[in-house]
């Protein structure tokens, strides 16, 4: 009897679950935690600087996340201050009713801190394709930038492109 009922109930999950998905009025799972290993990141234009000592920091205290096509993943009015970059894909930064779209070794491929917050248009993070990206607080951000982590061109590259697209023009 119990094979019976385990043989019905592997043939009636499947099919509630996909039943469920069109009478539910739950959004989409768009963005899933991710994990992040240490050779891929490595690889990772914007960390290619950072030694093994440093890609576990930056591991240890950042989080990644898969992103579908899409989702809006930061604004610059989230006033937190954190740090996205993108690991692989692509998204795209609206602002002004324009959209600068940006691959993960483009200068956009980061977003968010000041080069944002204090830009005299807001602007918003949009995901373009499935991609990787990884959320970074603006504490640990500044403490890594502190103890020597090097970041700077590809920080330099950003506040370029983010002050160009970002500034008020009339």
């Amino acid at each position: 009897m119990s094979l019976v009922l385990l043989a019905a109930g592997a043939l009636l999950l499947p099919l509630a679950r996909y039943a469920y998905s069109f009478n539910a009025k739950h959004p989409p799972v768009a963005m899933q935690a991710s994990v992040t290993y240490l050779h891929l990141l490595r690889k990772t234009p914007f960390f290619t600087q950072l030694n093994t000592a440093q890609l576990r920091d930056m591991i240890a205290h950042a989080q990644e996340w898969e992103v579908e096509a899409g989702t809006p993943i930061a604004a610059s009015k989230d006033g937190d201050g954190a740090i996205w970059i993108l690991l692989d894909g692509g998204w795209q930064v609206e602002a002004g009713g324009k959209v600068y779209p940006a691959l993960h070794d483009e200068a956009g491929k980061w977003y968010g801190g000041v080069a944002v917050q204090g830009a005299a248009l807001p602007s918003r993070l949009v995901v373009n394709q499935h991609s990787y990206v990884m959320h970074i607080s603006a504490g640990d951000f500044a403490r890594m930038r502190e103890q020597g982590f090097d970041f700077g061109a590809h920080v330099r590259q950003g506040e370029q492109f983010y002050g160009g697209i970002l500034r008020n023009i009339d």
